[in-house]
């Protein structure tokens, strides 16, 4: 029965009608409570966003979602759970057109009378779990608080749905309330499902249209800031997802997406300490934030936060205020759940976005501090990386890295499979590194060749590892503990042998 409701209805067998009828009925049901649940609320802005402080929050989080979006300048754009039109004037003065649709009339009346004077929009009242449109009608499709008020099968279809109604290339934005309620406004009944960011990635990554070979590739989401800095809360979430061709390009993505899984990141944890995802996790996280000058109030980009241990750590002994970014979707997950469970001092001082550090745009002078800890090997373009960090940095602030570099012995065939096929790295020397850094603008670089700690580190990390093998192997698997302490002896070798060596780098503006 589970498996039945957590399927699309095409893959139950013939003779299951009677299911298929108890799920329709199911359905319904829900349908009509989340209809009794809207119709208590007037349509007012404390309403849309059941919280009697909307008034201080709107503004900001409209800009700060807006700004998030895509190009949608002149584009078509379908907007899902539109409501009274908060975000439809937004989109609506830059969109070519917009089709605004709620399944609440009273809803769309209002939407209607504030923004029908502009002329490009489509005012429809429907039920989104019965929407369609042709093949390739829009460019992108926006979701604000809309999610979480379908069940699991009527959140797949309809994502399997906007897959086909985007033209190739387009776009969906989702934003949700995930683990728990948000707003403050007085509910008697609840209907709400708060799932956790993982569970509607996972449900995005399961999209695929056979006829058009299309999926869906996840861009960037982050948690919003608006919620963090007024009420400590970092669990409203927003997606940017691209409709994209499923052949695998073989890219960085596939490597890390592979070598990253849920289960693997903790696996890696079970080495380093938790929360790290770097060498010697706390301990050299402890010793390299020292050396920043880190004050209270300061503002840190961590590149390549991994599950935010670096974050954490910074922002509850220094008061620093930490934006995390990663590639891996599973990673910043981890560390926005880990997050929730913060003290509210220390939520109000971290985002963690999900994005590609080359494609990512912040403005000029925008940090004290850049933090990247063994990250820069999985990324290609170095030169275009290190001259991103000069603009972000202000001037007379500190960035500080640690990479993976290339030693002075030749390579043997091990360690090139290792390195190049199976993890997909880009490597360079620890001269070259300090040279591109210079190359970027940065005057005062000094380069530190810490092999020799490495060494040290890995092998105190692998002698503390053994002896958890029973439990490890409970949880995970003998083969993954075995591949573990053999990437770490390989590595070691690699590095003793001058192979391979572990630079710092602690630069100025």
């Amino acid at each position: 029965w589970l498996l039945c409701r957590s399927n699309h209805l095409s893959s139950l067998p013939i003779d299951s009608s009677f299911f298929i009828h108890i799920i329709m009925a199911e359905d319904a049901e829900m349908r009509n409570k989340m209809k009794t649940y809207w119709q208590v609320h007037k349509p007012s802005l404390e309403s849309m966003m059941l919280s009697d402080q909307a008034v201080y929050l709107a503004e900001n989080e409209q800009n700060e979602i807006i700004s998030y979006l895509p190009n949608y300048r002149g584009k078509k754009v379908l907007e899902l759970g539109a409501g009274i039109g908060r975000f439809t004037s937004r989109l609506a003065v830059v969109a070519g057109h917009v089709t605004a649709v709620d399944f609440m009339e009273s809803y769309i009346q209002e939407n209607k009378k504030d923004n029908g004077h502009l002329g490009n929009i489509d005012f429809k009242t429907a039920d989104v779990t019965k929407l369609d449109y042709p093949p390739g009608s829009f460019d992108i499709v926006f979701s604000n608080w809309l999610l979480m008020y379908l069940t699991d099968v009527e959140v797949e279809a309809l994502m399997g749905r906007v897959l086909t109604w985007l033209k190739p290339g387009g776009y969906l934005f989702m934003r949700e309330s995930c683990y728990h309620q948000s707003g403050n406004k007085k509910r008697d009944e609840n209907p709400t499902f708060y799932r956790t960011p993982l569970q509607y990635s996972q449900m995005l990554q399961r999209q695929y249209d056979a006829v058009a070979d299309t999926n869906f590739k996840i861009i960037k989401g982050k948690n919003i800031i608006t919620y963090i800095q007024y009420h400590g809360n970092p669990n409203q979430l927003c997606f940017v997802a691209q409709s994209q061709q499923s052949k695998n390009d073989g890219s960085g993505v596939g490597h890390q997406a592979r070598q990253y899984t849920i289960e693997g990141i903790k696996q890696y944890e079970r080495m380093y300490g938790h929360n790290y995802i770097c060498t010697g996790g706390e301990q050299t996280t402890r010793n390299f934030a020292s050396r920043l000058g880190l004050s209270p109030g300061q503002r840190v980009l961590d590149v390549g936060c991994g599950t935010g241990g670096s974050a954490f750590f910074m922002a509850r002994h220094y008061g620093a205020y930490v934006h995390g970014i990663d590639l891996s979707t599973n990673m910043i997950h981890l560390a926005i759940e880990r997050d929730g469970k913060q003290e509210i001092e220390i939520k109000k001082k971290l985002q963690f976005e999900i994005t590609d550090v080359l494609e990512t745009c912040y403005d000029e002078s925008s940090y004290d501090v850049i933090y990247c800890r063994d990250a820069v090997p999985h990324i290609q373009d170095k030169e275009i990386l290190f001259q991103k960090f000069y603009r972000w940095l202000k001037p007379g602030g500190k960035m500080f890295m640690t990479d993976f570099c290339l030693g002075k012995t030749p390579m043997s065939e091990d360690f090139k499979a290792y390195m190049f096929n199976r993890r997909g790295y880009s490597l360079q020397s620890i001269e070259s590194c300090r040279s591109a850094l210079e190359k970027a603008g940065f005057k005062q670089v000094v380069a530190e060749d810490r092999s020799q700690q490495l060494v040290t580190i890995h092998k105190q990390e692998v002698e503390t590892f053994i002896p958890t093998e029973e439990a490890f192997v409970a949880e995970f698997s003998r083969r993954d503990f075995n591949d573990l302490v053999k990437t770490w002896t390989d590595v070691i070798h690699w590095t003793e042998d001058g192979q391979m060596a572990w630079g710092s780098f602690t630069v100025t503006k």
